[in-house]
């Protein structure tokens, strides 16, 4: 009987989106998570759209423009 020995690999979930990230593909790792490249685009872009809207919508005395 021929054992063969299984050929372990490190498997990488996306933090955003939880699917698998194949060893091909391209990846983003940042504050220690790692992202597909199109779900690190898409939560980044939505987080500073957020920040950049709630900035530009009060003035200095907290009145919406």
């Amino acid at each position: 009987m021929k054992i063969e020995k299984a050929d372990v690999k490190f498997r990488v979930w996306c933090d955003f989106c939880s699917i698998r990230i194949a060893p091909n593909e391209e990846r983003v790792a940042m504050d220690g998570k790692t992202y597909h490249q199109r779900c690190y685009s898409k939560t980044f872009s939505a987080v500073s759209k957020a920040k950049t809207k709630s900035s530009q919508g009060v003035d200095i005395h907290g009145r919406e423009r």
